[in-house]
């Protein structure tokens, strides 16, 4: 088994990007979510901490998602859309992770005693969140809309896989 091959999931019979993905995804929309309890007056530290933490976890999954991506994306075709659909998603998340990053240094030292995130923290786990959706739609767009990563089994395959878990195939045609 080739090192593309692995990171494209072939061991588990899906990819792992997008099992990956959902980490982050979830993650650092939770510590928005924290972080806006602590300026409410909602928790105090622990909230803090928490937002912290799960920036951090966001922060060291995403890292491993990203050869996983980059192993999807590498099959694309250069004159299909969504290799450069999927150039913007990089970037994108490139961007987002650069902010997290800042985000997470921003709070070491006294700002992680504090019994509220500050100003400028609140505004970067905003802004990672809001580009964070744009991003998560491109790479939905990716899947959904052309296919990436879905096609990787024969179709015969697939179609079995789908008749044995109860989908709504259509009739084959002759």
């Amino acid at each position: 088994m080739s090192l593309k091959e692995f990171l494209q999931g072939a061991w588990l019979g899906h990819p792992i990007h997008t099992a990956l993905v959902h980490i982050p995804t979830a993650l650092w929309p939770a510590a928005l979510v924290f972080d806006v309890l602590t300026v409410l007056g909602i928790g105090g530290n622990p909230m803090v901490r928490t937002s912290y933490y799960c920036i951090l976890a966001g922060l060291v999954v995403s890292l491993l998602a990203v050869p996983t991506g980059l192993a999807d994306w590498w099959d694309i075709k250069p004159e299909k859309p969504a290799r450069k659909l999927g150039l913007y998603h990089l970037g994108l998340n490139v961007v987002i992770v650069v902010i997290e990053a800042v985000n997470l240094y921003l709070r070491l030292g006294d700002e992680l005693e504090a019994t509220a995130v500050g100003a400028t923290p609140l505004l970067l786990s905003v802004l990672a969140v809001g580009l964070l959706l744009v991003a998560g739609y491109l790479g939905g767009r990716m899947v959904y809309h052309y296919g990436t990563s879905v096609a990787r089994l024969s179709k015969d395959k697939w179609r079995r896989m789908a008749e044995a878990g109860g989908a709504n195939v259509p009739e084959e045609k002759s």
